[in-house]
């Protein structure tokens, strides 16, 4: 009983106490609710033998779980050639279907391709349809078990499911190429990558990879990310039972579906000026054009929409930028959503540096002082033109810039146009018929960055200590970064005893 209420931080005790860790992971990953997926090499490098010894890894690994659909859901897709589905995060409803599934699980054989193995768990697997729970914040967690080098490229398929929030655990046997484990697997890489010597070893490591795990999972429900450009602050408390802080972020509607007193403050309170800026060049088409439309009558919903509040502006471009309606030019909603069926598909080239000109000198030179501003690009296409230039003048306002790529466009101006760190602010998508899957991402890590550029200094006095403090991640490296952001927003001198002191009281006299 005692056992099963011990929070995942006293497991850092272990080392200490030399205490053996099953005693504190015994049949489950305590009360943990998560989507993990397995992607497995079933390439013919790893042979029947050394395949018996994955399917007994991955039962040691499931076995530790608790598996209910409103718990821990598993799935798990085998690679080599091609990818396949072996089951989805909603197919099996209890472990003990799933440990079957696994001792009789068919070796594929064939080559290495991770990269396709990546981007077909990211589109088939951590999808709704598919049993992911992505939409109700549950954590996402992949974990990738290879033995060799990959046959394609796998960087920006693991870059795009960690844009979608999912955790990447990346497990090398004998000799699998570290450059590519680093490659695959979430940040630090010392809590996300293990190489093992031989497949024998791989029972050696299963109780650090389920501690790891639930240790991330339970980070990801209360995260604190910490952005270089713009002295942004970005505290993400996904976990609804933290109130203390989710009390100081406002703006969104929805955000907390569990607190609906809450959700109507948010709603009354957020201040923005967010400016659409859509790509209407001649390689969008007509019928990609209007999946752009349906997101945006979606996503605008998402605003508390007035005067005094939220507004927003839209402009297309193509050759030139094209004004469709600035910031708050609309008497209401049912205005608003009228503008946008009114929009007209241009075609024409892709300028995108002068659109981005063009929104800086008539949108936000109109924009209201000391509120929050926010620009999202919308663009499948490489610009004609230079956008760096641009794009950091925009930045020089104050105005935070996110970008959506959609198809094959040029990563690396579209980099230079997007806040850091790219994670937060850069998306990726293969077809215009994805953007509603990025709407709730998107809007609340818009609604973070409204929120913490409107809270300023009183946020990095107050909230982020809280959130260090409560979270258990108090080190030194944590008080040096908040001591470097802290000098880069205000001239007082902020030593380490003065962040301890914070960090412990939540405040400063």
């Amino acid at each position: 009983m005692f056992l099963n209420h011990l929070s995942l931080r006293c497991l850092r005790c272990l080392p200490v106490l030399h205490l053996p860790v099953w005693m504190f992971i015994s049949n489950k990953c305590f009360n943990t609710v998560a989507d993990i997926v397995f992607l497995v090499d079933g390439s013919n490098s790893i042979g029947p033998a050394n395949f018996q010894q994955i399917r007994e890894f991955l039962s040691s690994l499931v076995e530790k779980f608790e598996v209910t659909p409103d718990r821990i859901r598993v799935g798990l897709v085998q690679y080599s050639d091609t990818p396949y589905t072996e089951f989805s995060l909603s197919t099996y409803q209890n472990k003990e279907e799933i440990l079957s599934y696994i001792k009789n699980l068919r070796y594929k054989t064939g080559g290495t391709f991770t990269g396709k193995g990546l981007e077909f768990m990211l589109k088939q697997h951590f999808v709704e349809k598919a049993g992911s729970r992505a939409q109700q914040n549950v954590p996402q967690i992949a974990i990738v078990i290879t033995d060799g080098d990959s046959q394609d490229e796998v960087k920006s398929q693991a870059q795009e499911l960690r844009q979608r929030g999912i955790k990447i655990f990346a497990i090398g046997i004998k000799d699998a190429n570290e450059t590519l484990l680093r490659q695959i697997a979430s940040e630090p890489y010392d809590q996300h990558v293990y190489s093992v010597s031989d497949f024998a070893a791989l029972q050696g490591i299963s109780q650090s990879v389920i501690w790891k795990v639930c240790t991330a999972v339970e980070e990801t429900q209360k995260e604190v990310i910490l952005m270089s450009r713009g002295n942004i602050l970005h505290c993400k408390t996904i976990n609804y039972s933290c109130k203390l802080l989710d009390l100081d972020i406002a703006g969104c509607a929805d955000f907390d579906a569990h607190n609906l007193e809450t959700q109507k403050f948010f709603m009354e309170t957020a201040q923005a000026d967010i400016v659409l800026l859509v790509d209407s060049s001649g390689s969008i088409g007509e019928s990609d054009f209007e999946e752009v439309r349906k997101f945006l009558h979606s996503f605008v919903d998402s605003f508390n929409l007035r005067p005094d509040k939220v507004r927003v502006g839209l402009a297309q471009f193509s050759d030139r930028p094209y004004q469709e309606f600035l910031l708050g030019d609309y008497s209401d909603k049912r205005d608003l959503h009228q503008k946008l069926n009114d929009l007209i598909y241009r075609r024409g080239g892709t300028n995108t540096g002068l659109a981005l000109t063009f929104i800086r000198e008539n949108y936000f030179r109109l924009a209201r002082q000391n509120v929050p501003g926010i620009a999202i690009v919308i663009t499948d296409g490489e610009s004609n033109d230079d956008v760096e230039e641009p794009s950091q003048r925009l930045r020089n306002l104050g105005v935070s810039i996110f970008v959506i790529r959609v198809g094959t466009g040029d990563m690396e101006k579209l980099h230079t146009i997007a806040n850091t760190p790219h994670e937060e602010f850069l998306f990726s998508i293969d077809n215009y018929k994805e953007l509603q899957g990025l709407k709730e991402s998107l809007r609340n890590k818009v609604c973070f960055t409204v929120t913490l550029q409107s809270q300023g200094n009183i946020f990095y006095l107050v909230c982020f200590p809280i959130c260090v403090y409560t979270m258990g991640v108090l080190n030194m490296k944590t008080l040096k970064l908040l001591q470097k952001h802290l000098l880069a927003l205000c001239p007082i001198t902020v030593n380490s005893y003065l962040l301890l002191f914070v960090l412990k009281y939540g405040t400063v006299y």
